[in-house]
């Protein structure tokens, strides 16, 4: 009983030992198609260099780019950083309203709030009714917000 014990042994762990390079004789060898088989890293796992912001853009207008849509009540004016100008459209008193809206071109009329540097006060330093033309110099480092009727903000910009 042993003896045939060990002999099934030797054959079974005989059988399991593979030959050396010949494999299978009835399969031929396998031989991978050009790329197959290798790796391709998907388009979008590619590094992309990081955006930065322009170096024109002096009052960095481009941060507060979030704030186009949201109405001038929902914006701290006073905590953004540097000097700011807020425009939004404005109607002199003697307008006589017949202003039809769609039909009728925009009033060139702007009302005009200006902030200085640092200013903690939530008042504009300078308030007043002017004309698009007589807006003054152009400031590269001025946050221009401009506002629609509604007071919802329409365009960030530095001037």
């Amino acid at each position: 009983m042993i003896r045939w014990l060990s002999i099934f042994a030797v054959l079974g762990v005989s059988a399991c030992v593979p030959t050396q390079g010949t494999g299978y004789p009835n399969y031929p060898a396998y031989r991978p198609a050009p790329g197959q088989g290798q790796y391709v890293r998907p388009e979008y796992l590619n590094p992309t260099p990081t955006p930065m912001i322009p170096a024109v853009d002096a009052c960095r207008s481009q941060l507060y780019r979030g704030l186009v849509g949201r109405h001038e009540g929902a914006i701290y004016i006073a905590g953004l950083p540097g000097r700011k100008r807020i425009l939004k459209p404005a109607f002199l008193e003697d307008f006589d309203g017949g202003y039809i809206e769609g039909i009728d071109p925009e009033p060139p009329f702007l009302e005009v709030r200006d902030y200085l540097t640092d200013q903690v006060l939530y008042a504009p330093s300078i308030q007043t009714v002017s004309d698009r033309i007589q807006l003054g110099p152009v400031d590269e480092s001025r946050l221009t917000i401009e506002l629609d009727r509604e007071g919802y903000v329409q365009e960030v910009v530095c001037r």
